[in-house]
């Protein structure tokens, strides 16, 4: 099967000028070309300060007389198109660049309980960790990956890998074993990764429209029940175990209850290809509005809010601590 192709070229920069994009599917609607990036796992809009003025690895301190912006955490957001990762405070305020280097084409991330973080360099082909107490960024050692792209860690440090060129996921053991290949069929260009509670993975296997889900005792993969899923992208799960997903070609979100039952669109204005998601400890749910170049809350009691953050551009990948607060 080919791969699926963009028909709007990807914002070009110096370091990426010949690394092909990720994966993406070209959509008509209303006789209008629209392009949509194939990959899951961030970013925000409207701060009067731009990114630039605060040094790369450092943090204002949250504003005084606010509520926490994020639940009480900070939030991260990788942007596709400027390469670099943003932090923003836990109580708002300007974002700063997390200090990493080198990054081509950043989607998704994940935090470990360390304050490590996990980005795909998805145009460099690898996975980059930053610590948490401000050492040297480093590769995670992988084999042969193609466009990396959705991240997961299970509860031993192991990490999960959308390895979506190969059409595949893979493992890298926390305890430097080597990396192995997570046994599924049929996979193409697998996008976002989420672990529910049980260990069981599931997969947004973009290419296919459907969810996969693989059971933590090796069993066989089964697909998720969904109506109508188009190019689904990130996956997060909430507090209940409901499992949300961005269903991009569709410009939505739809929430699967734990315990069965049919799919519930989560109420959302204007997206346009939603992209990664992440819960705040307060139960908010964010999401990565990728073609709209911001960030949308959602807060548990409704309502919808754009997180302000200046010259935000294709925002991917989010990630927040303790992400299991969920709706």
């Amino acid at each position: 099967m080919s791969r699926p192709t963009t028909t709007r070229p990807i914002p070009s920069t110096p370091s990426a000028s010949s690394t092909p994009p990720i994966p993406s599917a070209a959509k008509q609607r209303h006789g209008q070309p629209r392009w949509r990036l194939a990959a899951m796992s961030a970013a925000l809009l409207l701060c009067a300060a731009p990114v630039a003025s605060a040094a790369p690895g450092t943090a204002p301190g949250p504003a005084e007389g606010r509520p926490p912006a994020h639940g009480g955490a900070p939030l991260y957001i990788s942007d596709y198109s400027d390469n670099t990762v943003l932090r923003l405070p836990p109580g708002g305020g300007a974002p700063v660049m997390v200090a990493v280097t080198g990054l081509i084409r950043p989607t998704g991330m994940v935090l470990a309980p360390s304050g490590d973080l996990y980005i795909s360099d998805t145009g460099n082909n690898r996975v980059v960790r930053v610590p948490g107490d401000g050492g040297t960024q480093s590769v995670v050692p992988t084999t042969d990956l193609s466009r990396p792209i959705g991240l997961a860690l299970n509860a031993d440090g192991d990490l999960y890998i959308a390895d979506s060129f190969n059409d595949r996921v893979v493992k890298v053991p926390a305890d430097g074993s080597g990396q192995v290949t997570v046994p599924t069929t049929g996979l193409l260009h697998p996008n976002g990764l989420a672990l529910d509670r049980a260990g069981n993975l599931f997969v947004a296997d973009f290419v296919n429209d459907r969810v996969v889900k693989v059971p933590a005792d090796g069993g066989p993969q089964t697909t998720v029940p969904t109506t109508g899923l188009s190019q689904p992208t990130g996956l997060a799960f909430g507090r209940g175990g409901d499992l949300f997903v961005s269903d991009s070609g569709n410009d939505r979100v739809v929430r699967l209850p734990a315990g069965g039952g049919p799919q519930r669109t989560v109420p959302a204005v204007g997206l346009n290809s939603p992209y990664g998601l992440a819960f705040d400890p307060a139960g908010a749910l964010y999401v990565a509005d990728f073609n709209n170049d911001r960030v949308v809350k959602l807060p548990v009691r409704g309502g919808q809010r754009t997180v302000p953050v200046a010259g935000l551009r294709t925002p991917a990948g989010l990630a927040i601590p303790s992400e299991r607060a969920g709706y």
